[in-house]
Formats: structure tokens, C-alpha cells, sequence
């Protein structure tokens, strides 16, 4: 079987251009320059933190040979972000290492998400290829005692085309293109932190406080405002182990108390607790993180400094109960942290995770508490609702081999457009469907073509129909096609078109209609043709969805109604809906349950095309209701009763045993769907 993937994404390498310009006691410092052109400057000193995930940001592709390669994209990742918020701010730091003394105005925390290449080389020619790099950033601004003022996630893609020749593995051209996804994304998220109300708000407060602490007296706040009041100098006598000056004298507790509070220690601290879903909802083997940050900012060191776990037991049995960060001289800051991995999860909660910091030198003023909300989901493996397995292929049974059969199976999930709404599971029910056609007919591998993402164009998908299919069949063919993904219906005729993933619902000048699909099978000598399709539906560009009439899945090839069957995961405009339990669309996971054998519904050893398509129909239409509480109406094409011989096709052993007495207690609650499909209607005599 021929599995075209989508490629590992790819790249060249590129080279930091930029060094760093000073250091400071461990860290970079970086200047506002000509900043961003409509926003003002903000009177900041932010630090940069950088997550692992750009520091350490390396993306696998694959050569124009096909060997697999790896390419670091960290140094212009960590350059860029510098730049642009260096545009932003007076002034930015990079923290470098632990310890650093450096104070700031607040932490700037970038993370990278999403980072891939679309391009699709499928043979070392002399030839260019377009490409799309995409790369998704994760960037929030935390004040200095550690308040969420603004958090966004946002992505941007570099477009262009890249070359390819026959002597070489490289790819060509393609540097230009990472660059400006690199710079598209940093600017979008620049300008997104230098537009926050919030972040500005701050600035202001902190600039108002600014002035009123420089103008202060040295003499720290928390001295105890004991002095003593005497007539004169002349007349008084010498004050004992004191001080004498301007008519104020300071007996020797005084003093004692004067250098008590110049030594004393402030203490603050930030945290960040992050789950790997990045959620707040912890689920059975997920990793949960707490990093802390204590600084010193008093004059005094501060010994034995501890941060403490509290709040609920289900969380704080997670961790240990106590942190050590250790000693810290004045001004000297600590980082530290724990990762742990979320087992044995029994119920659903939800409580706060409290951290405290608490030191064996007196502080002045106790850090105030940081409390985190999380929720709690329980282990799967307690889930009542679990469904059963249809990724387990089955095994070929000599009565159903088709070695003349035909598998045409696409799932287009991702597109190049990314404006255009993904399709969860698209490519594994693409692949999943294929291989149990396949496995099923023992149908030879070079007769399956399954095209995924990337290798399912406009131009694969009409080279596949128009030129690769008609050299393979006869008139004892059977054609199986299966199509994952989304389509438009037009707003006047109803006509459907595949959206390939070169297509957007923008246009219909990229798309490919099922008319056209219908034609080329139409004109094929053939036996039948089993088309199968999950697909959610969109009115095209410019329709109105009040007034589109319902999809037209018959408008070509008419002659030959009655040899083609059609199974369709819904009949009007709307999304499909996908499984989560069963890890495919609603629709496919259903088609592929039937093809268990349990869509038998005559019990006759054989799962024929009508009985699988009426099974997933009711079975779609009552899990639509139950679990999403709205419709999923599948369609089947011909309908029962027309005699139609196609809807007789064989296509799995029956598996569907009679229901044991006792299950025939629980049909009270029949007052849904179809969702056990009769024998009238699919059996041989319709």
C-alpha cells in the first residue's frame, strides 16, 4: 500500500546575523531603537525568560533525497524576540543564569509552539516547489510580584517556493522564507504586548511610584519612630553609646533598633506553574511544573530560604511540601524548579495549589501567598463510556478477496491556507479505512493509494482519477473511495466540491468537484464504485446558507446511478463532528465499527453495502443527539427499496450475535434514532 505522507518539515541553514551587543552582571541588556511606527514607547525594563521549547527550537525534515535531517532554528528565534521588544520598551534584559542581580520590571515570557514546513518533494527533479513555513509563538507578561497582565498565542506563515535539482540533496531558497515567518511572528507579537492596556497601565503605575521612592529618606520605613526630644545642644549632656545632632538624640536601644532595620531582609518571589496541555485541567500521565524565582532586596543576607506547598491534598501530594532555594545575598536572585508527572487520578476536582515563602532570618514584610487554580480530570482508564477499539485491523477472509479491486482513500486535516478550519482525525480515518479495505479484499498494495495533507492537491487528487485509475481497472473491478475533510456546496445548484489541501473556502478555483470525480468513474468500465464520506459542509464563497439547497451528491454520471453506492457522514451544511473516544470522525469510526461485522443486521455472515451505511446512519444520529446535543443525519445513496443492486455489495463478515434476554430490559430508552438498523431494506431483496 502506498501511503503518501506529509513530508517532515524542512530547512536550510540559517545563520544569526546579530551578536550580543554588552553584557551586565549575566545579563543582556538590549535598547529601544527606532520602535514600532504608531505605538509609544513603554517605560519599562522587562527581563526576558525564554522557554526551552525556542531555546532549544530544532525542527526534523527530511532532504530533497528523502534522508532525514534536523535544523536548529533557536539563535534567529531568541535574536528576533530581543529585537522587537527592544522596540517596545526603554530597555530589555535576557536573565543568562542563575543568580543574576539584575532587577526588572516585570518578566516577558516567550515560548514557541507551532513549527513546521509544508512542502512536498515527491522526486529529485530540477524543479521548483512551493513552501510554507509556519511558526506559532506563546508569549505572557507577568508583573514583578508575579500578576498575569497579558498572555496571547498567535502564529504567522512565510510563503514562497524553494528549488530542487538532480545533483544535490539540498533545498534551495529556502532561508528567505524561514526569515520571514520568523519576522512576521515576532512582529505580530511585539506589537501585540506594546498594544496591551494592561501591560501600559502598569508602566504608569510604576512610574508614578518611581519619583515618591527616589525622594525618600534612607532611613528604612519599618525603623520604629522612637527619638528623644531635648532643649538644646548646650544644655544637654553627652548621650551614652548614642548620637547627638540637630536637637535628636538616639538612646542605645534606639540605635540598636536604627541598625536592626538597616540590616534587614526583603524577600519577593514569583511563580509559574504550567501543565503540558497548558489547559489548567490535569489529566492521567501529564506533567505539571512549578518554577520559582525569590530575590533579595533587602541589605541583609537571608538564610535557609524555603518556598512551601499548600491547598488541596490531591495537589499538593504531587509535590514535595517544601522547596529549598538556600541563602541569598542582598540582591542576589535564585531560580528553581520541579516537574512531576500527574498518576493515578480517581475523581474529578477542582482547588487552588498555594505557594508561600518562608526564611530562618527575620524579613520585613512576608511575600504575599501565590494561588493557582487547576482542575482535576480522572484516569481514563475509570471512564465508563469507553468504546470499543476499530483501529485493530482485521484479518483477510479468503470468502471476500478482491484482487481486483481498487482503494482510493484521502484525508486532507491541514491546509495550506490557514485560515481554512481544520479536520480533526482527517488523515488517520484516511489510513485507518484503507487499510481495513485492504485488508479485508486482500487487495494488493499497488492497487491502494491513500493521499494525506501535503501529497493531496488539487493535482493529486485529479492525476489520481483521471490518470493512475484508469490504468488499473476492468469490469471486474470494484472501486472503493473514501474521502476525510471538509467541502463547499454551492449556493445555486448544490453542487460539492473537495476542498484539497491546496483549496481555501475563499476561492473555487482550487477546489475539485465531486461532478467531476463522478464523471471519471462514470466513464470507466467498471463494476461498481463504494464511495464513503465524512466531510463537514460549507455553503460556498459569497452563498447564503439559508438558501443553499442541500448537497447534490449525484449531479454527474447519471447513466450509471444504479452501480454507484454513496455513504455520507451528513446531509446538509454544518461540521461533522469528531469522536474523541473513538479517536476518528463520528462518521468513519461507525463505518469502520460496522465493518467489524456487528452492521450485519440479518445476522446472515455478510455486512453488505446497504446494511454498513443504515448501521452508521442510526448510530451517528443517536450519539449526535446524546454527546452533542444536536443532529448528524448521514445520508445513503440509493436509499432502501429501489433495487438497486449495489446496496447488496458484500464488504465484511458478519460479527453481530444475537443480544442476550436480559440486554432487552433497557429498550425503554429506544426513543431516539435508528440507531438499530432492520432488516427490511438491506438485504438481498431490495
Amino acid at each position: 500500500m502506498r501511503v503518501q505522507r506529509s513530508r517532515p518539515r524542512q530547512h536550510v541553514a540559517i545563520c544569526v546575523i546579530l551578536t550580543l551587543a554588552l553584557l551586565y552582571a549575566g545579563c543582556s541588556w538590549f535598547k529601544r531603537s527606532e520602535g514600532l511606527p504608531g505605538t509609544p514607547v513603554i517605560p519599562l525594563t522587562p527581563a526576558l525568560w525564554f522557554s526551552p521549547s525556542l531555546t532549544t527550537a530544532a525542527v526534523p525534515y527530511q532532504n530533497a533525497c528523502g534522508q532525514p535531517a534536523s535544523l536548529s532554528i533557536a539563535g534567529p528565534l531568541v535574536e528576533a524576540v530581543q529585537k522587537k521588544f527592544g522596540r517596545v520598551f526603554t530597555g530589555v534584559t535576557t536573565q543568562t543564569g542563575v543568580g543574576q542581580t539584575n532587577a526588572s520590571d516585570g518578566i516577558i515570557e516567550v515560548g514557541l509552539g507551532l513549527k513546521q514546513i509544508d512542502l512536498a518533494i515527491p522526486r529529485q527533479v530540477k524543479k521548483n516547489y512551493p513552501v510554507t513555513v509556519t511558526l506559532g509563538f506563546e508569549v505572557a507578561f507577568l508583573a514583578e510580584d508575579g500578576t498575569h497582565l497579558f498572555s496571547k498565542k498567535l502564529q504567522s506563515a512565510g510563503r514562497g517556493e524553494v528549488e530542487v535539482t538532480e545533483e544535490s540533496c539540498d533545498v534551495k531558497g529556502l532561508e528567505p522564507i524561514v526569515r520571514e515567518a520568523i519576522e512576521l511572528v515576532t512582529e505580530g507579537m511585539a506589537r501585540q504586548v506594546a498594544e496591551s492596556i494592561r501591560v501600559r497601565d502598569y508602566a504608569e503605575g510604576r512610574k508614578a511610584v518611581s519619583p515618591a521612592a527616589a525622594g525618600a529618606p534612607t532611613q528604612p520605613s519599618s525603623m520604629p519612630p522612637t527619638v528623644a526630644m531635648v532643649p538644646s545642644a548646650s544644655t544637654a549632656g553627652p548621650a551614652i553609646g548614642g548620637m547627638q545632632g540637630n536637637g535628636i538624640t538616639l538612646t542605645e536601644n534606639q540605635t540598636a533598633n536604627a541598625e536592626a532595620a538597616q540590616r534587614t531582609t526583603v524577600l519577593t518571589f514569583r511563580a509559574i506553574i504550567r501543565d503540558e496541555n497548558r489547559d489548567q485541567i490535569l489529566q492521567q500521565d501529564e506533567s505539571l511544573t512549578i518554577e520559582i524565582e525569590v530575590k533579595n532586596n533587602g541589605v541583609a543576607e537571608a538564610k535557609g530560604v524555603e518556598v512551601v506547598v499548600g491547598g488541596m491534598t490531591a495537589l499538593t501530594a504531587l509535590f514535595p511540601p517544601v522547596f529549598p532555594v538556600g541563602d541569598l545575598q542582598p540582591g542576589e536572585v535564585k531560580h528553581t524548579s520541579i516537574t512531576k508527572r500527574v498518576m493515578a487520578l480517581k475523581e474529578a476536582l477542582r482547588g487552588e495549589l498555594v505557594l508561600s515563602l518562608r526564611s530562618a532570618t527575620p524579613v520585613a514584610s512576608v511575600p504575599p501567598a501565590k494561588k493557582f487554580t487547576l482542575s482535576i480530570k480522572p484516569e481514563k482508564a475509570d471512564a465508563v463510556d469507553a468504546v470499543p477499539d476499530v483501529d485493530q485491523l482485521p484479518k483477510p477472509i479468503a470468502a471476500f478477496k478482491r484482487p481486483k479491486a481498487i482503494v482510493i482513500a484521502i484525508g486532507v486535516g491541514q491546509f495550506r491556507n490557514e485560515h481554512v478550519p481544520s479536520v480533526k482525525y482527517a488523515g488517520r480515518d484516511a489510513e485507518v479505512m484503507a487499510g481495513y479495505l485492504r485488508a479485508i479484499g486482500s487487495i494488493p498494495d499497488d492497487r491502494v493509494r491513500v493521499l494525506l495533507d501535503t501529497h493531496a492537491l488539487k493535482q493529486d487528487i485529479a492525476a489520481t482519477f483521471d490518470k493512475w485509475l484508469p490504468k488499473r481497472v476492468d469490469a471486474a473491478t470494484v472501486v472503493y473511495v473514501f474521502f476525510s475533510g471538509r467541502a463547499l456546496v454551492d449556493g445555486v445548484t448544490g453542487a460539492v466540491s473537495l476542498v484539497p489541501f491546496d483549496g481555501t473556502t475563499a476561492a473555487v478555483n482550487r477546489l475539485y468537484s465531486v461532478r467531476r470525480l463522478q464523471e471519471s468513474l462514470a466513464r470507466l468500465p467498471i463494476q461498481q464504485a463504494i464511495l464513503m464520506f465524512d466531510v463537514s459542509l460549507d455553503p460556498s464563497p459569497g452563498a447564503d446558507p439559508a438558501t443553499t439547497p442541500p448537497p447534490s451528491w449525484e449531479a454527474g454520471g447519471s447513466e450509471r446511478k444504479d452501480q454507484m453506492m454513496w455513504m455520507v457522514g451528513n446531509r446538509g451544511l454544518q461540521e461533522a463532528h469528531a469522536y474523541e473516544q473513538g479517536r476518528h470522525g463520528l462518521f468513519t469510526y461507525h463505518l469502520l465499527r460496522g465493518l467489524q461485522g456487528v452492521a450485519d443486521a440479518d445476522r446472515d455472515g455478510t455486512v453488505v453495502a446497504g446494511e454498513l451505511c443504515t448501521y452508521a446512519r442510526g448510530q451517528v444520529a443517536r450519539v449526535a443527539r446524546e454527546q452533542f446535543g444536536n443532529e448528524q443525519d448521514p445520508l445513503c445513496i440509493p436509499p432502501p427499496g429501489q433495487g438497486a443492486m449495489v446496496r447488496i455489495h458484500p464488504l465484511a463478515k458478519g460479527n453481530n450475535p444475537k443480544p442476550v434476554t436480559a440486554v432487552k430490559k433497557a429498550e425503554p430508552a429506544a426513543d431516539s434514532s435508528p440507531q438499530a438498523p432492520k432488516p427490511t431494506g438491506v438485504g438481498p431483496g431490495q
